[in-house]
């Protein structure tokens, strides 16, 4: 079996980064809840996303597979942080977007309720692999490539599975459940997940 190289993407590599996850979560489900207007979606999510590649790199790291056909966002987390970006009360926003960023905040805020802030860990954001390439265990190598790190590390990870196959792939690397699944108003589920690290052998 061939081996998958990761590494970790470069400021100057970052739009390239973007785009995958961009393409990648045009058909995700909260993707698709939030924004379910097929031609806004493909408008707007790409440009939302590369902010929040931005972000990871920021605050964590980005990892790629070799033709960024898969990427993935963590960031660190310290205990006691929280984070939830609230919206000025005199924001204008246009009326055909106003359900789009309710339904925004509204993810943000139920998932920042569930977010974990009793011990310092790694958030996993996403894993976004191009359609083209799914199958292929791209989000399984950028996994075994941050958990080997953050068992070294001695931090667990926690994250939100979006569908019970990504559930049951974060289920084989370790993770388990963490309470009951996020629901979104006549939307869709997601799974709270957390992993302890695996002792060193």
């Amino acid at each position: 079996m061939t081996q998958t190289m990761v590494h970790r993407v470069q400021p100057g590599e970052l739009d390239r980064a973007a785009a995958t996850v961009g393409e990648a979560f045009l058909d995700e489900v909260v993707s698709t809840w939030v924004l379910p207007d097929p031609v806004q979606r493909k408008q707007i999510l790409p440009q939302q996303l590369h902010g929040t590649v931005v972000k990871a790199m920021d605050r964590g790291e980005v990892l790629t597979t070799a033709d960024f056909g898969a990427v993935s966002l963590w960031i660190d987390r310290e205990a006691g942080e929280t984070e939830h970006e609230r919206i000025p009360d005199d924001l204008e926003v246009p009326a055909e977007f106003s359900e789009i960023l309710k339904r925004g905040m509204l993810v943000d805020e139920l998932t920042e309720a569930r977010h974990p802030t009793h011990t310092a860990h790694v958030y996993l954001q996403c894993i976004g692999v191009l359609p083209s390439h799914r199958g292929r265990g791209l989000g399984s190598a950028l996994l075994r490539d941050k958990l080997a790190r953050t068992d070294a590390a001695k931090l667990p990870v926690y994250l939100e599975a979006s569908s019970t196959r990504n559930r049951a792939l974060y289920l084989r690397h370790g993770f388990e459940l963490s309470g009951d699944p996020i629901r979104f108003p006549d939307g869709p589920e997601i799974y709270p997940m957390w992993r302890e690290p695996s002792p060193q052998v």
